[in-house]
């Protein structure tokens, strides 16, 4: 304290590790689709194989040291009005792979056909660390990290009934996941991983005339093999670490009136820059009638996906919320709130936000104007609207009723959890590489999207997303329909309690509790991700609902209390 002034500073220190050892993809999986024979289980009985993936176990020691400091400043300016504003600076590091599983893919070296001198046998355009220009961490460590914030109330009449607050600042997300460089550890020369698409050998010996490089050995040998097409992983070849940041900034007006009630309205909104996501660098060209296989016409021959785990994702947020709130008084309060909110983006749908993974790239390849045209739009997490409230209720004890009324009916306490919110974006895939890209093509929208005939003769089943109205894009094309274009069902449950005490003795009493989720048993349907492909075209089930989450639960307990 000094005079108005309430100044604290302080410092954080965290000293992590992961250390991992499996067997990730030792037994191979298979991958079958409709490409060929318009029914996938069609191609797995004919043995027509569409992926092939192996991999020799997934091995990690990753460390890091995470620090901040920041200094902060509550500043009574006068009666009414309280200012808060401070730095906060936080250095940033990727994790330390400590046996340097690291790799970094540059395309300008691949073009003038420069190699590794770490690994000779690695395909042009792909370095290691020890090789120039490729830090130990895969990244340099980014060290301006200063994030003000700045934040005031005011008291509008001095009664402290009504107020106004506001604030803003930056926040840096330098706490990378322990487990994002879970790809780059399982590549070849460090845990060799096959993947190949279209592959030439049968079902049976998918490796074909290729020599199959299990048991692989640690630590690899200079001269170890590379058998193509290679799977590449790498971080932005500029070194720089773009650290992930927030700006956030909101505005509230809080207002008490009679019965002990609060009430609440707000304006919350943020932007994000530097988000992490995932860009294939390695798409294959279409081109018009060929019988090549798809890894045969990628953009870097003797690679197959070349996954770019880049921050240069962008996302918006913006709310209205309100809300009220009765302080416990004649035994009853209750919290209430609703936010219609609108969260958007520019990251490929379903983003691995926990690290870079093939497949999860643009609708489009990266070299196209409008890369990222198709996944500009709500995000993954969008809910526009939501109430939530809360309430606890606590009968009156009938201390002057009979023993067995007031034993029967007196001192129950209520509680209860109402929920209810629209539903999430839904994407609709197509399912099939219709643009020969071996990106991930989206539907093309014919008619009314909701709609009966998903569902046929399968039970149980509900229909949502009319198939009739849906179609696949022509050979070469991409689709058209963008990220979140549509919208699930929405989600509603109400959660109660009821509870009462016994007394036993003066310091023992027995509680009785009953419990129940989702007791009007309203059937909530799960996402997308969680159903029979209802939002791929070519996959069966497109359109239809096959799953729902928890129907209605209830559970009794006694629990003795001394």
């Amino acid at each position: 304290m000094a005079g108005r002034h309430n100044i604290s500073f302080g410092f954080h220190g965290e000293l992590s590790r992961v250390d991992l050892d499996n067997q990730f993809l030792s037994g191979a999986t298979f991958g079958f689709t409709s490409d060929i024979t318009n029914y996938a289980i069609a191609s797995f009985l004919m043995g027509k194989l569409r992926t092939f993936r192996q991999g020799a176990g997934e091995y990690k020691n990753n460390r890091a040291t995470i620090i901040g400091l920041y200094i902060q400043d509550s500043f009574r300016a006068s009666q009414k009005l309280t200012l808060n504003y401070g730095l906060r600076y936080e250095p940033a590091q990727v994790w330390n792979e400590i046996r340097g599983r690291i790799e970094q893919f540059r395309p300008d070296a691949y073009a003038r056909g420069e190699r590794s001198k770490m690994f000779s046998n690695a395909p042009p355009g792909l370095f290691f660390p020890g090789d120039a220009g490729v830090p130990d961490r895969g990244l340099n460590g980014a060290y301006k990290n200063f994030a003000p914030r700045a934040g005031f109330a005011y008291d509008v009449s001095g009664n402290g009934k009504t107020s106004i607050r506001g604030g803003t600042g930056m926040f840096f997300d330098t706490r990378m996941s322990g487990y994002y460089n879970n790809r780059f550890v399982d590549v070849t020369p460090f845990s060799p991983q096959i993947t190949y698409t279209d592959p030439t050998g049968p079902f049976s010996n998918p490796y074909g005339s290729q020599k199959s490089p299990f048991p692989s050995v640690y630590p690899p040998p200079k001269d170890i093999d590379f058998p193509a097409p290679v799977l590449a992983v790498t971080y932005e070849p500029s070194g720089i670490y773009k650290v992930p940041v927030i700006y956030n900034w909101n505005l509230a007006i809080e207002r008490q009136v009679s019965g002990g009630w609060l009430a609440r309205v707000a304006y919350v909104g943020s932007h994000a820059s530097h988000v992490s996501e995932c860009i294939e660098l390695n798409p294959a060209r279409y081109i018009p009638g060929s019988p090549l296989s798809t890894d045969a016409r990628r953009i870097f021959q003797g690679f197959q996906y070349i996954s770019l785990a880049s921050f240069a994702g962008n996302s918006s947020y913006n709310s209205a919320q309100g809300s009220i709130e009765k302080r416990l008084s004649g035994g009853f309060t209750v919290l209430a709130n609703y936010t219609f909110a609108k969260s958007l983006d520019n990251m490929p749908f379903a983003n691995n936000s926990g690290g870079p993974s093939d497949g999860t790239s643009y609708a489009y390849p990266w070299y196209f104007q409008n890369g990222n045209g198709l996944d500009r739009g709500p995000s993954d997490a969008d809910i526009r609207h939501r109430f939530v409230a809360s309430y606890v209720w606590e009968l009156p004890a009938l201390k002057s009723a009979q023993t067995f009324v007031r034993t029967l009916a007196g001192g129950w306490q209520l509680t209860g959890l109402f929920q209810t919110q629209s539903g999430s974006p839904l994407t609709m895939m197509a399912g099939r590489d219709q643009s020969q890209t071996g990106l991930r093509d989206r539907a093309v929208i014919t008619g009314s999207p909701y709609g009966p005939g998903a569902c046929g003769n399968v039970a149980p089943c509900v229909d949502y997303i009319n198939p009739k109205s849906f179609g696949l894009p022509a050979v070469g094309e991409f689709g058209t329909m963008g990220k979140g274009a549509l919208r699930f069902p929405g989600q509603t449950s109400w959660d109660m309690g009821f509870f009462k005490n016994f007394p036993v003795k003066e310091r023992v009493r027995i509680q009785f509790r009953a419990e129940f989720f989702n007791i009007f048993n309203r059937v909530n349907y799960k996402a997308p991700d969680q159903t029979n492909q209802t939002n791929t075209v070519a996959q069966g089930g497109f359109g239809s609902i096959r799953a729902a989450n928890d129907p209605r639960i209830g559970q009794l307990a006694l629990k003795i209390v001394f």
